[in-house]
């Protein structure tokens, strides 16, 4: 754990800096006098590494009231000597940092190597976070099966201290900001065992409280993941209708990367009725996507949408249109080497998709076949049925490589319960 020195504060240097929010030359001082790396600094603080480097470089000058806080109460600094009243909060400006999204150190989430929270005891929404972010983590390495009773019952306790009376109005709408969140993330969870009617009513209760946080972006973050989540399930139309609704609910002041991910979300639903002016879509949204590369991620939008999330979206599209060059092309860039390994199955099947289309079926049958070792691996039902539906769609063929994935899909028939 890293805290700053107690005689740090008596220099009228530091006090000056941390008057005007100079970070620059408080973190270059704490760096100076207590060794510690920018990495370090990230985890005590729960922010990311390139997001503290961008400050002791003095490229950010005006971090939001919630990094100002967490800088203070992650470094150990008196709020007070940073101009912050223990009640402030700047709740449309609001960053979650989760390892591997907006590359935050998951350490920062769950706690520092020494044990500390980076969170204030009597903040109860923060509190209630922290297993929501763990989760969220866990669920990228951990069959979703596994973790779907203990979001369930994270959720029910939300949901009981979010209508529970005594509450400010201010803090009722900060739990159910928290609420749809963990909706959202069970939503998810049940999307993975391929129990779609759970998830649609996990996805459609976090939009609903999504609107009852009067959080300006949560309701289109949300509304648009659904979405996203009924593309996925073959519901073109329903798709379309919904990310059209989230688009109306985006305020002026929404991040440039919401309409981008809107956009990739439509194209994506729009190919899978044969709609050629997906592509087209795509190509808007990429067009704007370079004034979104030094956007920071600003919540509920805690992820980058940089090229190869695009050229993700752009590869399903091309495949579903049976434009295999341009398939092709995106999948080159869509492809990252060291995604978790559900979602990498999932662009490894895309991958099979393409194979075939360009005629090697025996090099397809090999990348799904490893990739329903993942699913089996990991207990995602999304991917091993994908698997199936992908062998389906080859009809009868000859060849070791079909015989050998035909040979792993009959296996979840012939496993003892």
């Amino acid at each position: 754990m890293i805290t700053a020195p107690a005689e740090m504060f008596d220099r009228a240097e530091i006090r000056r800096a941390l008057r005007t929010g100079d970070w620059s030359t408080v973190l270059r001082v704490l760096i100076r006098e207590t060794g510690a790396s920018q990495t370090d600094i990230a985890v005590a603080v729960g922010i990311s590494q390139p997001h503290v480097s961008r400050l002791v470089n003095g490229q950010s000058r005006k971090p939001g009231i919630r990094t100002v806080r967490a800088l203070c109460d992650g470094l150990g600094i008196p709020r007070s000597l940073a101009g912050l009243l223990d009640d402030q909060e700047d709740d449309t400006n609001r960053r979650q940092f989760l390892a591997g999204t907006a590359g935050a150190s998951g350490i920062a989430l769950v706690g520092t190597v020494a044990g500390a929270v980076p969170v204030e005891t009597q903040d109860e929404e923060r509190l209630l976070t922290i297993p929501s972010a763990t989760y969220r983590r866990l669920e990228q390495r951990l069959p979703s099966r596994s973790l779907i009773a203990p979001v369930s019952a994270h959720l029910a306790l939300i949901r009981q201290l979010a209508t529970r009376n005594g509450h400010s109005p201010a803090h009722v709408r900060r739990l159910f900001a928290v609420l749809s969140e963990t909706a959202g993330l069970a939503a998810w969870l049940y999307v993975d065992v391929e129990d779609r009617a759970s998830a649609r009513r996990h996805y459609q209760l976090a939009v609903r409280a999504a609107e009852r946080s009067g959080h300006p972006l949560l309701p289109a973050y949300m509304q648009a993941s659904m979405s996203q989540f009924a593309a996925n399930c073959g519901d073109a139309a329903e798709s379309v209708r919904l990310v059209a609704s989230a688009r109306h609910r985006l305020p002026r002041s929404a991040p440039i990367i919401a309409g981008i991910w809107m956009d990739a979300i439509e194209a994506f639903a729009l190919a899978q009725v044969k709609d050629r002016s997906a592509l087209n879509r795509l190509d808007n949204a990429e067009a704007r996507l370079s004034r979104a590369a030094a956007d920071e991620p600003v919540w509920p939008w805690i992820f980058r949408f940089d090229e190869r999330k695009l050229a993700g979206f752009r590869a399903q599209v091309a495949g579903s249109l049976g434009r295999v060059g341009v398939a092709e092309n995106a999948l080159r860039i869509a492809i990252d080497p060291y995604q978790a390994p559900k979602p990498r199955a999932v662009m490894d099947l895309l991958r099979a998709d393409v194979l075939v289309q360009s005629g090697n079926v025996d090099e397809a049958c090999r990348v799904a076949t490893e990739a329903f070792d993942v699913g089996k691996t990991y207990g995602s039902e999304r991917v091993t049925r994908a698997v199936a539906t992908f062998r389906n769609k080859l009809g009868k063929r000859p060849g070791q490589a079909v015989a050998a994935l035909d040979e792993r899909l009959y296996s979840t028939y012939r496993e003892e319960p």
